[in-house]
């Protein structure tokens, strides 16, 4: 299992030169896994970055060596976790079904919001004017889902056809996230056991958050919101406590209480240029207790 970062960024884009180091694209996290030749896919958000996804996997689903089932988890439903949705090249695709797994926000689906999104005049095309066949579905605090071979979705495992992926999901509510929470994911590994956590949009707590620490137990690697310094949080100029986001001192406590052997800084400040990630960075190198590996645009990681 690979994960690979195609948008790292929080809030909004950053199209800066200063920021390319590491990227400006928005959230989007792409998971794949090669089963008898084929390509599994999944996606976790759709930011900017899910765009260049996108096109990666375009020329296998073309060739047959990408199953043509994918798979998309949103955390939550903000513009920086859905605004590349629309230019995901997959959806102009009739061949491809799209499975849209998100929390029910304000009794709408993650197909309503979208829809809703898409409608005109602040859009050229209509929801339903994409080629995908899209189905949506609400995914609930300690769900547990099961991606066999084909890019199928199921509640149990199948005892015929290999599992790919298993995908447990935590809910956090507001405030943890303004304003209907996020939803936290942690993508497993049948195979090798091997979990990621995603944690990001989330405004943890100091000493570490519980539910966190307990979800994420064991795991491979942390993916953590780092919006913030410790300096910033505490600020009294430019209040952020409440925009539902951490520190990079939260997610090493949560990582570390987690046992969990590698942290990924990620959902950067769109103010952090490079220079500034890098010197915030390198205040937590050497550390014995967990390996801190930043997120960059382009970064794959093997598990």
């Amino acid at each position: 299992m690979k994960v690979t970062f195609f948008g790292v960024r929080g809030s909004y884009p950053v199209p800066d030169a200063k920021m390319m180091g590491y990227g400006g694209r928005t959230a989007s996290v792409m998971f794949t896994k090669e089963m008898n030749g084929t390509i599994v896919p999944l996606f976790i958000d759709a930011g900017i970055g899910v765009i260049e996804a996108g096109k990666q996997i375009l020329p296998q689903i073309f060739a047959g060596k990408c199953v043509r089932n994918l798979n998309m988890f949103f955390t939550h439903l903000h513009p920086d976790h859905t605004e590349g949705f629309t230019f995901f090249a997959p959806n102009f695709l009739p061949q491809v079904e799209l499975n849209l797994f998100g929390m029910a926000a304000l009794k709408k689906n993650v197909g309503m919001v979208l829809r809703d999104k898409m409608a005109p005049p602040t859009y050229p095309i209509e929801y339903k004017d994409l080629k995908s066949t899209r189905n949506h579905f609400v995914i609930t605090d300690g769900q547990t889902v099961y991606v066999d071979i084909f890019g199928q979705v199921t509640d149990k495992p199948s005892k015929s056809i290999a599992t790919a992926y298993i995908v447990q999901a935590m809910q956090a509510f507001a405030p943890s996230h303004p304003q209907q929470g996020a939803i936290y994911y942690k993508v497993t590994d049948p195979d090798t056991n091997k979990s990621v956590a995603c944690i990001w949009d989330i405004e943890s707590r100091r000493g570490g958050d519980q539910r966190v620490i307990s979800f994420s137990r064991n795991a491979e690697i942390m993916i953590h919101d780092t919006q913030y310094t410790d300096e910033e949080y505490d600020s009294s100029k430019m209040v952020v406590q409440g925009f539902g986001h951490s520190t990079y001192s939260m997610a090493i406590e949560n990582a570390v209480n987690a046992g969990v052997k590698t942290l990924v800084p990620f959902h950067y400040n769109p103010t952090h240029t490079d220079d500034a990630l890098d010197k915030i960075t390198a205040n937590y190198e050497g550390r014995k207790d967990v390996l801190i590996r930043p997120s960059k645009e382009g970064l794959s990681l093997e598990i």
